[in-house]
């Protein structure tokens, strides 16, 4: 999937393709949160308004008659297509909601999608769905149960229940029709295509640590307007809301959303999680600990017996706060098919964790969870080098891995990375070898400043005396 993007920002004109793993290096105020938020945002909303029906007369009359059919999805991707690049281009007007600022400063902004390399093979689903038709006073619902295996482009329906071979040929109409415009089969021709996003912006620990402030500051707005209500106070609602109400972007709103609903959340079970436990094990070995969360609070459990054994979530590090977000979304929500997209994984962590951060991301691809991240990190970038290196066949490759504790499932293709430099008001794809990621802006601080240390050194040592 690739993405072109002009007058976004600081970023003037820039193309994007994700891979398994996608990173945006570069300096400040260049444009990675920018990128990052523009595609977020499309992700989000494209399957939602894609438009297009899917034709099944004959279809429908064979899952009438046999109780199920199979769909050949193939003939119908260039509908996908279609839609996907008018909805493309009507995304852009919508940018400056998306970053909730002024129209004016995006006026010029675009953003379009290249449809490329599409494989509807890739997908594989197993749900159930249920459609309520009604007509002449009578109600149906169909029960359907939606399968596609990996490899193949047949997508079978079956129905579960067939309460329709009584209907009328009225209904029966009516009832095909809520199939062809339904947007289940919409989303699944999409979705190997768009995977669901989860955003986790730079700003979580402000928003893990501020929700119940920010609840605060919307039920004292409420409050205002009812008294001046009961008092028939005439009032004007635009300057309220612009007095009480803080501009945020719509990824941070999610993010606030996520974290006012962790109870909730909590309570369920995530697919990676099941399938991919050592994944929660390795993030909670980084955290230092585990969270638990009631209607009224969280708390924060360490797993060393030398320090407390619980403490509120408000008294816990900045680490801990940082990855919180991470954490609830890949033991309860995460899913093989996701797109996580993150904003300085690196924040708040000790070189230490930021090298297991890389180890971790690497786990989360070969599970089918996509990466888009952005980073100031040449620990983790290194660290993603020696997991590339580690894909080469080299005489003492064992003894190296099971001495500095590596394993199979560390091992990185380079061919699943895309890194991107943000400077110059573009995107520039950063070099990938079976060495490893050139990354110029972190190589040559470093050269510099090492460079300066031992011109300096040189010249101390011999003024003083050791």
């Amino acid at each position: 999937m690739k993405f072109e993007i002009s007058n976004l920002g600081y970023i003037k004109q820039a193309e994007i393709e994700l891979g398994d793993l996608t990173i945006i290096c570069g300096k400040n105020n260049t444009g990675k949160t920018y990128v990052n938020y523009a595609i977020y945002g499309f992700l989000k909303s494209c399957k939602l308004n894609l438009d297009f029906e899917i034709e099944i007369e004959n279809e429908f009359n064979e899952l009438l008659e046999q109780g199920s059919v199979k769909i050949d999805l193939s003939e119908h991707k260039n509908k996908l297509i279609n839609s996907v690049t008018k909805f493309s281009k009507s995304y852009s007007n919508f940018l400056p909601q998306i970053f909730n600022i002024n129209e004016e400063l995006l006026q010029q902004a675009s953003f379009a999608v290249k449809i490329n390399n599409y494989d509807l093979e890739s997908c594989e689903t197993d749900t159930k769905t249920s459609l309520i038709t009604a007509g002449l006073n009578i109600r149906h619902e169909l029960n359907l149960k939606i399968h596609k295996r990996k490899g193949s482009n047949l997508l079978e329906i079956v129905l579960l229940d067939n309460n329709l071979r009584s209907a009328s040929s009225y209904n029966l109409e009516i009832a095909k029709k809520d199939i062809n415009k339904s947007s289940f089969l919409r989303k699944i021709i999409a979705s190997s295509y768009f995977p669901n996003p989860f955003i986790i912006t730079s700003e979580r620990t402000g928003v893990s640590l501020f929700y119940k402030e920010l609840d605060l500051n919307k039920n004292l707005m409420i409050d205002m307007m009812q008294k001046q209500i009961i008092n028939n106070i005439s009032f004007d609602l635009p300057e309220i809301f612009n007095k009480r109400i803080s501009r945020y972007s719509q990824p941070v709103k999610d993010e606030i959303d996520f974290v006012r609903d962790l109870d909730t959340i909590s309570k369920k079970t995530g697919k990676l999680a099941e399938t991919n436990p050592e994944i929660i094990d390795l993030l909670i070995d980084i955290i230092g600990g585990d969270y638990s969360v009631t209607d009224y609070s969280m708390s924060f459990k360490f797993t060393e017996d030398t320090k407390p054994q619980e403490i509120p979530l408000y008294s816990a590090s900045s680490t801990v706060k940082s990855l919180m977000n991470l954490y609830f979304y890949l033991k309860h929500l995460a899913k093989p098919g996701d797109i996580l997209i993150i904003d300085e994984p690196e924040l708040n962590l000790h070189p230490e964790n930021q090298r297991k951060l890389a180890k971790l991301f690497t786990k989360l691809t070969k599970c089918g969870v996509k990466l888009l991240m952005t980073t100031h990190s040449d620990y983790l970038i290194k660290e993603l080098n020696n997991l590339i290196v580690l894909n080469n066949d080299f005489k003492r490759k064992s003894e190296l891995m099971e001495e500095y504790k590596y394993s199979e499932e560390d091992i990185l293709e380079p061919n699943k990375v895309k890194v991107y430099i943000a400077e110059n008001n573009t995107l520039n794809p950063a070099k990938i070898t079976q060495l490893g990621i050139e990354v110029p802006t972190f190589d040559d601080e470093i050269i510099n400043m090492t460079d300066f240390y031992d011109e300096v050194y040189y010249e101390v040592i011999d003024n003083i005396d050791i």
